[in-house]
């Protein structure tokens, strides 16, 4: 395919890449949100990994060097690698002995470069570059004549460059021999591009210059003129009728295929886009598909394209970015052809068979697996026919056959992320919860979601104290990346502030202290915000929390009102600082996220998104999980908290006082806040019923005044001195009045001491 087709294919790729991030927030991937599905589904292969190793390692060292901005041509005038290694070579020693004109300093140099470049064409690049090596200058020559499309003329030119003496035409005989190539590709004439192509590649493996890497680009340049000659790529360029027989053809096509995969195998991105682009060429023609299927090395292309996780392009569709109608064709074309021995070829047929549905070959086809990738196929085919046993056994063994870091991966990254995903799925299913926990955190930035379900919900907290304990030092946080996406985790310091606030949810806020992050910690480790909790801020809460609790052996009534005051301070406490203090990192509070959203990260179900409860569900899940509720289990959990706290309060206080009506009106703007209505009209009902008049109560529960507690501890003293104070008035206004009512009572009190006199001599 052209240049700029596959030019056009990345820019059009990364357009697609930008829309998918620009919606919403980029929430970590969740294994638990219905995990039968994860477990069923295709296992889905990097299809860069797949298709850089489908030929074995160079043993040449031929550099790679791709531009950073796909849109530059290796000819291009103004193209920053061609400047930056021509101003290189003016700069340093290079062009010594080999200038015309000895006297030309740098400036001098790098003035009539510019110069030689801005000509018109070949022989006014001699003039304004007179002085200047005659390689670089032929050189330049001919690439304006090529950007004129003066093909003969530059042909001249870079052939000039042939001619000279060794010592002089080195600088440019590697680019010499690739700019003919690339003309006589342009020309039709394949035969001697193909030649061109492979002189680039011996001049540079033989030392050569090759500061521009087109070497490795004529591997792309030479299978190019491959497939235009096979004619499975239409070129922009007008070409000489094809002549080709069908085994010439595919041959050529094969060539092409293999031609890729070196430079793949090299690290171009270009090649990546040009093998996805081979496949989409052959998908045209169901024949010519069957036909190249026949090349072990294409199929082993076809393969990947189908098992491709990475393959989604502005051309493809469907889960794994190819559409089902490909996935069939390709799986009819591949599936013809005799089985590979037992290997890796293997595992990856038996990973295309059970997508495409062919489950009897699959099992076939995984019968001796020993591979990562087969034991995997075989697990989940064994889950399929309900062997939950086998399943999980070859599972586990899956996973352990991946190869230690230092040897060669039989799989990519990603899916070995994966595979670790699922192992510790089917772990839970067997109840081995701090098992599927382990396999989990080390995978924990890619599957937070998970790791803080089963942290939060599922384990106890002790079990969660127990594995936090074993955990490593928390490593310092790198510096926020700009360009960088979606939510960041830093997994160890999160996952000690996730159990530091499930102590303080059961009380133990003692022990969560130390889980907390120190004031320099927070500096060092955090990845998300400044706001988060101290380890001084929940020794504040502590204090809070002792202040509240009755004095040795009761409180006296005098004591009270101080009681009350403490606990209406720390349900001011919790409502601001509950999030950071006691917030669950998944539903229902969010705290991963800030609260920002009433979802996205964690489960609010241990079925996840299911309507119908999980086949893979652990035997206690479910009690663990509701056992495991914050209290009371709605979104922003610690208003509710806050609420009971003011509550709490206001028992403490007298009834007809100021406070008493202040407190009330916060518990019931916290439950308001809490999104519990129904509560907060209780607390109405209950100010009405019980409290006094107040002026600023007419927007209860959403206005609410300072409680003032000095009134408060005076309310009953002052209700004293104003009865005694009455009195006294009383008194003093009928003095005969209350004359009479003295002797009246004393004489009461005569006549009751007589009766008891009486009583007592009666009885001896």
């Amino acid at each position: 395919m052209s240049s700029n087709k596959i030019v056009v294919g990345a820019l059009l790729a990364a357009a697609c890449v930008s829309v998918a991030l620009a919606c919403g927030p980029n929430f970590p991937w969740q294994l638990l949100d219905n995990r039968d599905q994860t477990v069923a589904d295709p296992v889905g292969l990097g299809f860069n990994f797949e298709a850089s190793r489908l030929v074995a390692a160079p043993k040449d060292r031929l550099q790679l060097v791709e531009p950073h901005d796909p849109t530059w041509g290796y000819d291009d005038r103004t193209a920053p690698e061609v400047i930056t290694s021509e101003r290189a070579e003016a700069e340093s020693d290079a062009w010594q002995g080999l200038m015309t004109d000895a006297n030309l300093d740098v400036q001098a140099r790098l003035a009539k470069l510019e110069a030689a470049r801005r000509a018109d064409d070949g022989e006014a690049v001699l003039v304004a570059g007179r002085g200047l090596p005659e390689a670089v200058l032929d050189y330049i020559a001919g690439a304006v004549e090529f950007r004129a499309f003066n093909f003969e003329d530059a042909l001249r030119w870079f052939e000039a460059i042939d001619r000279l003496p060794v010592d002089q035409r080195r600088l440019r005989e590697v680019a010499s021999a690739y700019m003919q190539g690339r003309i006589h590709q342009r020309l039709g004439e394949f035969a001697k591009a193909r030649a061109a192509f492979q002189a680039t590649r011996r001049l540079a493996e033989a030392g050569a210059p090759d500061p521009q890497g087109l070497a490795v680009a004529s591997l792309g340049e030479e299978a190019l003129v491959d497939l235009v000659e096979a004619g499975l790529s239409k070129p922009e360029w007008a070409i000489p009728p094809l002549t080709a027989d069908e085994a010439a053809r595919q041959r050529m096509i094969a060539d092409a295929v293999r031609l890729y995969a070196e430079q793949a195998n090299r690290g171009s991105k270009m090649a990546l886009l040009s093998l996805r682009e081979v496949v989409r060429l052959l998908l045209k023609d169901e024949t010519e598909l069957k036909r190249a299927a026949a090349d072990p090395l294409i199929r082993r292309l076809l393969v990947a394209y189908v098992l491709a996780r990475d393959g989604a392009t502005i051309w493809d569709e469907g889960p794994y970015g190819n559409d089902s109608e490909s996935v069939v064709s390709i799986g009819a074309a591949v599936v013809a052809q005799p089985a590979p021995p037992p290997g890796p070829d293997l595992d990856r047929l038996a990973a295309l068979a059970y997508q495409t549905g062919r489950y009897e070959l699959a099992e076939k086809l995984t019968a001796q697996a020993a591979g990562p990738l087969g034991l995997w196929i075989r697990a989940k085919l064994a889950l399929r026919r309900d062997d939950r046993a086998a399943a999980i056994k070859d599972w586990v063994a899956a996973f352990a056959a991946l190869e230690p870091p230092n040897a060669q991966p039989a799989i990519d990254p990603d899916t070995q992320t994966r595979l670790r995903g699922e192992t510790a799925v089917m772990k839970i299913s067997q109840g081995e919860y701090r098992d599927s926990l382990t396999l989990l955190f080390p995978a924990a930035a890619t599957y937070w979601g998970d790791v803080i379900y089963i942290a939060e919900r599922v384990l106890s907290v002790d079990e969660l104290k127990t594995f936090v304990d074993a955990l490593p030092p928390a490593r310092p946080a790198p510096p926020p990346n700009d360009a960088e996406w979606g939510y960041r985790v830093q997994p160890i310091p999160q996952l000690r502030e996730l159990l530091a606030r499930r102590l303080i949810r059961v009380g133990r806020i003692a022990e969560a202290i130390p889980y907390f992050d120190t004031s320099a910690d927070r500096e060092s480790n955090r990845p998300r915000s400044d706001d988060n909790a101290t380890q001084e801020e929940a020794r504040i809460y502590l204090a809070a929390v002792e202040a509240t609790r009755p004095g040795w052996p009761f409180d006296w009534p005098w004591q009270w009102v101080d009681r009350a005051e403490a606990l209406f301070k720390l349900s001011v406490l919790t409502r601001q600082r509950g999030m950071q203090l006691m917030g669950t990192e998944g539903p229902p509070d969010e705290a991963s996220m800030g609260g920002s959203f009433p979802s996205g990260i964690g489960q609010a179900s241990p079925n996840g998104y299911r309507d119908t409860p999980s086949k893979l569900l652990g035997p206690d899940e479910v009690r663990r999980f509701e056992a495991s509720a914050p209290k009371p289990e709605t979104r922003y959990h610690y208003r509710g908290v806050a609420a009971d706290q003011a509550l709490a309060a206001a028992d403490y206080l007298p009834q007809r006082s100021q406070a008493y009506a202040a407190t009330l009106c916060w518990a019931a703007r916290h439950a308001f806040a809490s999104a519990d209505p129904a509560k907060a009209e209780a607390i109405y009902r209950r100010y009405v019923a019980t409290g006094a008049y107040q002026p600023w109560t007419k927007n209860f529960g959403r206005e609410c005044a300072e409680p003032d507690f000095a009134a408060a501890g005076t309310f009953w003293q002052r209700r004293v001195e104003t009865w005694a104070s009455q009195t006294v008035g009383s008194v003093k206004r009928h003095p005969v009045i209350v004359a009479g009512a003295v002797i009246a009572v004393a004489a009461l009190l005569v006549v009751l001491l007589r009766v008891r006199r009486a009583r007592r001599v009666t009885a001896g």
